[in-house]
């Protein structure tokens, strides 16, 4: 689980690195303000390409190690190709490239992950997500460190760090899968292909889409636009508070992950989304500095604490010949989050309407914890294809692995 964790968090880290580096960078290559905006879209638009072609590579090919370090290895040669850049339509194709390996890197990366026994899944999530906020708050601070000194060599930190860390994973081994796959088919008999979609799924999928919109376009869009503009504060000033977030953030994930598994998902998820949306409406007061502080610790927070139970309720109801699938269709609900939120809230700030931004920032979560609660509560039957376990409450039990007896897997 570690390498596995520590692979995704490199990843994570050479795209927190681009945050304070990329305009820099682009400024240097005669790259528009709309030039720069599209090198981040971009990167959007290649995982989104990917997740779902990622997952069923990995279900298919069945060498889900052989397919992580790859990808993760072609993310590191990427982050170092987009040092030699000379243009702006190379940057663009790099960046473009770049997020199509980093796409099926994190999707193969959650699928060995959701694979472990069903009664660690909030654990594992949770350590999964510690991982990727250590990596997303590491790659800003190596990129301004290394910027001042030339613009290039962040990238070449970074794709270096990247390419040690493969190299470290190619002696060790993956975690055990503990989970069943696709039952063995029987000579002569027929086998129904198994069904992809449940009322589970569908909800796991939308909750994922208002979290990831909350987090890209509320955290990383619209805070800071209503504390520059409305609050009146300064970046640094901002990224403390966004700093103590994560921190907070990280010491709080066992926690969380301890509450979903005694409590249940189908009962901690729509709780914390909906709190979630409730605390997005805060913003509508950010005239007043201390409220607009109170609003994003509690939407960092809530958005960190969501995850361990999103996660193991993904691998609750993601149909075992199907995972790949099903962890690249969730990643895909996510990225759409990612690309519209900003897009949208964007589009509402610049016609002067920032409240019925807040509102509508709100709005999605609170409709996701009731599509949640209506369509996430039951469990995909065994005889639909779905992990075993149970979301309703207390630890799922371990199904045994195909081929190997219960309570040896």
């Amino acid at each position: 689980m570690l390498l596995v964790c520590l692979l995704v968090a490199s990843t994570q880290m050479t795209w927190g690195l681009v945050v304070p580096v990329l305009p820099v960078y682009a400024d240097g290559l005669g790259a528009s303000p709309a030039a720069l905006g599209a090198a981040v879209a971009v990167f959007g638009v290649g995982r989104l390409l990917t997740n779902v072609p990622g997952g069923l590579l990995a279900q298919r090919l069945d060498r889900h190690r052989a397919l992580l370090l790859s990808s993760v290895a072609v993310v590191a040669v990427l982050t170092l190709l987009t040092a030699l850049v000379q243009t702006t339509p190379q940057l663009l194709v790099v960046r473009l490239l770049t997020g199509a390996a980093g796409g099926v890197a994190i999707t193969v990366g959650q699928l060995v992950l959701s694979e472990t026994a069903p009664a660690r899944w909030d654990r594992t999530m949770s350590s999964l997500q510690a991982f990727q906020l250590a990596g997303g708050s590491v790659g800003p601070v190596v990129g301004g460190l290394t910027v001042a000194v030339d613009a290039r060599l962040p990238f070449v930190v970074a794709g270096g760090l990247l390419l040690a860390t493969v190299l470290v994973g190619c002696t060790r081994p993956l975690p055990a899968r503990e989970v069943p796959t696709a039952a063995p088919a029987v000579p002569g008999e027929d086998r129904p292909r198994q069904r992809l979609w449940s009322r589970g799924l569908v909800a796991v999928c939308v909750v994922g889409l208002a979290v990831f919109l909350v987090r890209f376009g509320g955290m990383q869009y619209l805070a800071p636009v209503l504390a520059y503009e409305e609050a009146g504060m300064t970046p640094g000033q901002l990224g403390l508070v966004m700093g103590g977030v994560t921190v907070l953030g990280l010491v709080l994930l066992p926690v969380a992950a301890a509450v979903s598994r005694r409590a249940g998902r189908a009962r901690v998820v729509p709780v914390a989304v909906l709190l979630l949306g409730a605390s997005c409406l805060l913003l509508l007061g950010s005239q007043r500095p201390a409220q607009l502080v109170a609003a994003v610790v509690l939407v960092g927070v809530l958005t960190t604490a969501a995850g361990p139970a999103v996660g193991a309720a993904l691998a609750e109801h993601a149909p075992p010949g199907r995972r790949g699938t099903a962890v690249g269709v969730y990643r895909t609900s996510g990225d759409v989050g990612t690309l519209v939120g900003p897009l949208l809230l964007g589009a509402l700030v610049g016609a002067g309407r920032w409240e019925v931004a807040v509102v509508a920032l709100g709005l999605v979560p609170v409709a996701a914890a009731v599509v949640f609660a209506v369509l996430g509560r039951g469990r995909r039957r065994a005889g639909g294809g779905g992990a075993a376990g149970t979301s309703d409450g207390g630890p799922p039990t371990a199904a045994p692995v195909v081929g190997v007896p219960a309570g040896k897997a």
